[in-house]
């Protein structure tokens, strides 16, 4: 038995000295915007003594491919390209900013306003290593009445992950309208949700939320009000309302995505579409810790919860 044992490692070991001597991860939002830069997370670890691909660390090794076809590399790949040396064990967390027009440069036409590119960046030698997403080129807010509303999703990018918006437009239309023009003008980017209860529900929205000062969350809106839409939809998990003062007809950009049932609420809030993806995010950012808003009430998140951007995906009628 030892025998046999011994002649199974002296088998593997030629097998295992043919592995990539470093092992590479990507990773990427999912949405983005076409004209925003598109940050590669890369993970490398060296296994071994070894060089390393200097194109790695600036992008310029990874090869691109949209809508399954491969546009090539982001840069010029050269057989003499030069290496990093690396010792064995060394661990190298990179972020890559890639701007959007060296992705689309590489494509055979123009990119019509309301595209949807299935974009991908791989390492050829490494084929686990691949960051898949989405890039879209956005309409402006003066093409909303062109958009069938009950299949435009909104993605709400945050610090904590990604969330997918799916809407009710035959239950709220004109709330469903404003949520959708506010994220085509972008209005949402780099605000926070400034409220969050577990087992209730996370707010946010208020362009107030954007500057240092906590104790003016909560107050802020887009310069105007939008009428009650109240309807039978359920305020179940997932679910997205709008946020409003004692006066019903008081809401304007802040909104709230329940985290947990409240029946409550039915009837009461205007609730407009709800999450198709993204619950685990929810529930990461009802783990934040909390501290104290301005009222007393232990609200307000510690770490900051930001929405990076929204990405409208839209759909044409």
């Amino acid at each position: 038995m030892i025998l046999s044992l011994l002649s199974l490692v002296a088998f593997a070991v030629p097998t295992h000295a043919q592995e990539k001597p470093y092992s590479v991860s990507l990773s990427v939002d999912r949405y983005v915007r076409l004209g925003d830069p598109v940050v590669v997370k890369l993970d490398l670890q060296a296994l071994q003594d070894c060089q390393v691909p200097k194109g790695l660390f600036t992008g310029d090794s990874l090869q691109v491919r949209v809508d399954g076809k491969v546009l090539g590399f982001l840069g010029k790949k050269s057989t003499k390209e030069s290496g990093v040396p690396l010792r064995a064990g060394t661990k190298l967390a990179v972020s890559i900013p890639i701007r959007s027009k060296d992705l689309v440069g590489k494509l055979p036409g123009k990119v019509k306003p309301g595209s949807i590119l299935n974009c991908e960046l791989g390492v050829p030698s490494v084929p686990t290593a691949r960051a898949q997403f989405k890039m879209v080129k956005e309409p402006n807010s003066k093409s909303l009445a062109k958009l069938d509303l009950a299949k435009t999703k909104v993605a709400l990018v945050t610090n904590f992950g990604t969330m997918l918006i799916s809407f009710r437009p035959d239950k709220a239309p004109k709330t469903v309208e404003n949520f959708v023009k506010l994220s085509l003008d972008h209005f949402y980017d780099k605000t926070k949700f400034h409220r969050v209860i577990p087992g209730f529900m996370i707010q946010g929205g208020d362009p107030n939320s954007k500057n240092d000062n906590p104790d003016d969350d909560g107050l802020g809106d887009p310069g105007y009000k939008i009428n009650a839409e109240f309807n039978d939809l359920k305020h179940v998990r997932g679910v997205i309302s709008m946020a409003r003062s004692a006066d019903p007809n008081s809401a304007g950009s802040q909104f709230f995505i329940c985290h947990a049932a409240a029946p409550h609420l039915d009837g009461q809030y205007t609730a407009f579409g709800k999450l198709v993806d993204g619950l685990d995010v929810l529930d990461r950012i009802c783990k934040v810790p909390l501290g104290v808003n301005r009222a007393g009430q232990r609200t307000r998140p510690i770490k900051d919860v930001v929405v990076l951007r929204t990405v409208v995906l839209p759909v044409w009628k």
